[in-house]
Parts: structure tokens; C-alpha cells; sequence
């Protein structure tokens, strides 16, 4: 007999439970009506075969997960973000479903680590595909369907960011749409608060700042904007400086010894960690902190909602430049080969397991194809969307929830989602065309598009692209110099404390590129390695 187990019920999103049926989340239906909460379950009643969810998810826009538990099939299905995680596993008598990996592990008798996938979180930060970093436990992926019937599973993507051809139109055309979609897209996430205060994390960035100028533009006044870092950093000089031309309440969190200390003592963190990272993600403590000290100063309401800007840049074109994708043709075998240099360089691969590793991405790339005739580079985007993006990036809306709050993703609106998908290459290369609207558009009426922040040359994104390569081959005390300089989040003295840990216990720790995250990586898995031993 199945089991259906769900705990995560604190704070913005609760599950919603009616007969065989439980949701979570919220979504707008194709006719624009606005589903959250208990309302949820009138969205997806009457679900009775694989069919009728299929078509209730593909037209849902929105963050939601969805379960049904009938006498023989069980169906389980999530948003093409993976907002909220499901895990599962297989028992003598049935299946297990849960929002707690954790609370799988204990159904485990000895349970054991997952080497190929322990391989692959230490060089990512998160594990690919259905898998985690345990045999035998299993997660949903982002934009899946799953029918599972006795001991068989049959799964389907039934949202996917890869396109066989681009829009067509000249280039005025598609920016008059462009900019009609993103009022659409932004109107509805304006809706989608009905009244209640939304935060937003202000970078100095464009993505954020977007999300707060069409908040001005809706003359929404219940609005908060928030920046955390390293007392006097750039970020938040610009962010500063944007919120007051928009007239919204300013907040800022400056990182320091103080804010900091003893947190790996507090059960908070330790909570925390485990919530955040669900045995498939990388946890983040980039905001961890910000969200602690407004929640224990009673800054904002306790039904607040957030709004962060990721992965606007994504949508726009950020990372075909940036990685070189930028083929109409290429073999899944070269997209692997990118991939594996590109994502895969924390610890990277070496020898047979690089050779394994590559196997394994392009077994995903092949799994998660959808047609005969597709553009290479959007192949490349829909494992990155699927993938990276909802695993790492996206993942960080678990400090909101884990705090009791709300959150939106403005940017994964499914109209605003689809106009970049088909995009022409051209426009979306450099991110041209998603720059181009956003400041002339939207900030230049508003008073924020600053002169220093024109969009960089060709030439200079050369030069950047040269040194991501180099980069991975200099000394690790050059690479920590280089970070150190640039760090804007305080994240050294953050993680110091984590390496400070793992020396105290001797285990002996590999830094490479991005140290800040490679030491959260390796000091979780440590934790978890003990976790196991404990276990068995």
C-alpha cells in the first residue's frame, strides 16, 4: 500500500489535502484566474487518469506540486521550476512519498551513499536527474509527470525549454511583444499578492530592480526592499540608491562578526541545512542571515511574500555568450563535453569518473529530448533550466520558506517563460533585447537606469571568457585572492567557519574555483557521511 507522508507545512505554503488528493503552491489557469491555498484543490479536483493531470499541469502557471493517491495508480507532478520538492522510494509494500528525504532515510535500514551522484554534488552543488545522493531515494524533477503503478514508474517532461525553431518578426516587433508580455507576466504576479507586503532583495542588478519598478509602476505601496552584505559594498550603494527614487521602504543587513556568530551552534542552522538541502541541493547562506535578522526583529509581517530576481538574466540570453553556446546544430556528445567543463568544476572529475560523469550527462541530455528537430543551444538551456537553475538557483527560495514566508518567481511567469524560449538568437545573445527593454522600457521613465551600467561590449565579454578558462588553472591562493577581493556577501568569513569545523575534525579539505561554495558542498557531505555511519 502506498504511504504519503507530508511535514512541510509552516509559514507561506501548506499542503492541502481533500480525499485522495494534496497541492501545494499557487497558480494562475489558462482563463487567468488565480488559485492559491485550499482554493488549489478546486484546480486539480476531479483528477481521475494520467491524462486529466497532465492537462491540468500543462496549462497551470505558477510554483506548485501536485499528488493523487487512487486505490491502484499513484500520480505525482511539479511546476517546470521544482518549487517544492518531492521525494520517493520503493518498500516491499508500496511506495513512500514525501516532502522529507530525511524522513525516507530513516525507512532505510543501512542506507548507502550514492557514489556517482556524491561525485557529481561535489563537483555542482547538486545531483542531476531523479536521483539523490542516497540509493534507493528518488526526487521529482522539474516540469516531470510520474504514473506509478505497482512496481513500475513510467515519467514524462511535460515542459521543456528546448524550441525547434525561433520567433519570426524584425526586431521592433518582438521588442513591441516582448514589452507586452513582461506587463502581462508582471500584472499577474502583482494580482498574485493580493495585498499582502512583498520584499524584495535588491541587488545592484537589473532582474531585481525590474521586479521593483513594475511594482511602482502598479502603484503597489506595500513594498519592502531588502539588501544584505558587507557593510558598504557596491550592491548596496546602488540598491540604496534605486529604492529611494522609487519611493519603497530601504532595509539593509550588513553582514559582520557580530551577525554571525556562533550560528553553526544554533539549531536554527542545523534545522536549516538539512531543510535547505534535501539531500539533492546545495544549501545557501547567502540570505540566511538577512532572513534571521527580520524575522527576530519583527521588520516585515509574518505574511509577507518575496521576490527575487532569478534567473532573469538566464531568460534573457546571460549565459549563451558567457558559455559559447550559441549553435543551431551540434551532437548531444559536444553539449555533454560543455557542460562537464563549464558546471562540473568545483572538484572536478578526473579519469574514470570524468568518462562516467560525461555518460551520465548525456544520458540526461537524451532523456529529457522532446522532438526530431531541435536548436542545439536550447538544448543546452533546458538541461541548465532543469537542472542547475531549479536545483541550485531556484533552490534558494527554502530560506524564505523555512523562515514561514512566501515567495514569488516573477520571472518563471510561463508567457514571460515562453517569448525567451523562441526568441532569435541574435536578440537574445548579450542579453540585447532583454536589456534593451528593461532600460529603456522600464527604467529610464522611472529615473533608475544609471549611466555606468550600459551593456558590456563583445570585446569585454571576450576578455571575460578568456579568463573564466584560465582561471581554473591558476593556484588556489590566486583563485581565493581574486575571490576574497569580490566578496560582496561576506561569504569568506561565512564559510571560514564551516572549514574551521571540518580541519577541527581532520578531514582534509579540497578547494576549488569557487571555494565559497565548494566549502559548503564538502562540508555537508561530511555531515551527511557521519549521518550514514550513524546509520548503519
Amino acid at each position: 500500500m502506498n504511504k504519503i507522508t507530508l511535514t512541510h507545512n509552516s509559514g507561506g505554503f501548506s499542503w492541502q489535502k481533500a480525499d485522495r488528493l494534496y497541492v501545494k503552491g499557487y497558480l494562475f489557469d489558462r482563463n487567468g484566474s488565480f488559485y492559491e491555498s485550499g482554493r488549489l484543490l478546486e484546480y486539480f479536483s476531479g483528477i481521475s487518469s494520467l491524462i486529466d493531470l497532465e492537462e491540468r499541469v500543462s496549462f497551470a502557471n505558477g510554483c506548485f506540486s501536485v499528488i493523487y493517491s487512487g486505490e491502484v495508480e499513484l500520480y505525482i507532478a511539479c511546476d517546470p521550476i521544482r518549487s517544492f520538492p518531492v521525494f520517493y522510494m520503493q518498500t516491499e509494500g508500496g511506495w513512500i512519498v514525501s516532502d522529507d528525504p530525511y524522513g525516507l532515510l530513516k525507512e532505510i535500514d543501512k542506507p548507502e551513499q550514492n557514489s556517482i551522484a556524491w561525485d557529481e554534488f561535489l563537483a555542482t552543488g547538486y545531483v542531476t536527474g531523479c536521483e539523490t545522493l542516497i540509493q534507493g531515494i528518488y526526487q521529482i524533477q522539474a516540469g516531470e509527470l510520474l504514473r506509478f503503478y505497482i512496481a513500475d514508474i513510467k515519467r514524462k517532461f511535460y515542459s521543456s525549454y528546448r524550441a525547434s525553431k525561433a520567433a519570426d518578426g524584425d526586431y521592433e516587433e518582438i521588442k513591441s511583444l516582448g514589452i507586452k508580455v513582461f506587463n502581462n507576466s508582471f500584472q499577474r504576479f502583482v494580482d498574485s499578492l493580493q495585498g499582502r507586503t512583498v520584499v524584495v532583495p535588491l541587488s545592484g542588478g537589473f532582474d531585481s530592480r525590474l521586479i521593483a519598478v513594475m511594482l511602482k509602476k502598479r502603484g503597489y505601496t506595500k513594498v519592502v526592499c531588502i539588501t544584505y552584505g558587507r557593510p558598504g559594498n557596491p550592491e548596496m550603494v546602488i540598491s540604496q540608491k534605486v529604492a529611494e527614487s522609487l519611493g519603497f521602504k530601504w532595509i539593509c543587513v550588513e553582514y559582520t562578526d557580530e551577525l554571525i556568530n556562533g550560528y553553526m551552534d544554533d539549531q536554527y542552522f542545523k534545522d536549516y541545512y538539512k531543510y535547505a538541502s534535501n539531500l539533492v541541493s546545495m544549501f545557501f547562506l547567502q540570505e540566511y542571515f538577512a532572513l534571521r535578522y527580520l524575522k527576530d526583529n519583527q521588520l516585515i509581517p509574518d505574511n509577507s511574500i518575496f521576490a527575487p530576481g532569478h534567473s532573469g538574466d538566464f531568460l534573457g540570453g546571460s549565459q549563451l555568450s558567457k558559455h559559447g553556446n550559441l549553435l543551431e546544430t551540434e551532437s548531444l556528445k559536444d553539449i555533454a563535453e560543455r557542460l562537464l567543463f563549464i558546471k562540473y568544476a568545483y572538484v572536478r572529475p578526473e579519469g574514470e569518473k570524468m568518462e562516467k560523469m560525461l555518460q551520465r550527462i548525456e544520458k540526461s541530455l537524451q532523456e529529457k529530448f522532446t522532438g526530431d528537430s531541435v536548436l542545439a543551444y536550447t538544448i543546452q538551456e533546458d538541461w541548465d533550466y532543469k537542472e542547475k537553475l531549479a536545483k541550485f538557483n531556484a533552490n534558494s527560495i527554502t530560506t524564505y520558506t523555512f523562515f514561514g514566508y512566501g515567495f514569488r518567481l516573477p520571472y518563471w511567469d510561463r508567457e514571460l517563460v515562453e517569448f525567451f524560449r523562441v526568441l532569435p538568437l541574435h536578440m537574445k545573445v548579450n542579453k540585447y533585447l532583454y536589456d534593451d527593454i528593461l532600460t529603456t522600457e522600464f527604467f529610464e521613465p522611472e529615473g533608475v537606469n544609471f549611466d555606468e551600467e550600459l551593456q558590456a561590449s563583445e570585446k569585454i565579454l571576450k576578455r571575460q571568457r578568456f579568463k573564466n578558462r584560465i582561471k581554473y588553472f591558476l593556484p588556489q591562493f590566486v583563485q581565493r585572492l581574486f575571490l576574497t577581493r569580490l566578496d560582496n556577501l561576506y561569504y569568506n568569513e561565512i564559510t571560514k567557519v564551516l572549514g574551521a569545523d571540518m580541519a577541527r575534525k581532520g578531514k582534509k579539505i579540497r578547494v576549488y574555483n569557487n571555494s565559497y561554495n565548494s566549502l559548503i558542498i564538502q562540508w555537508y557531505l561530511e555531515e551527511l557521511r557521519q549521518l550514514l555511519k550513524s546509520s548503519g
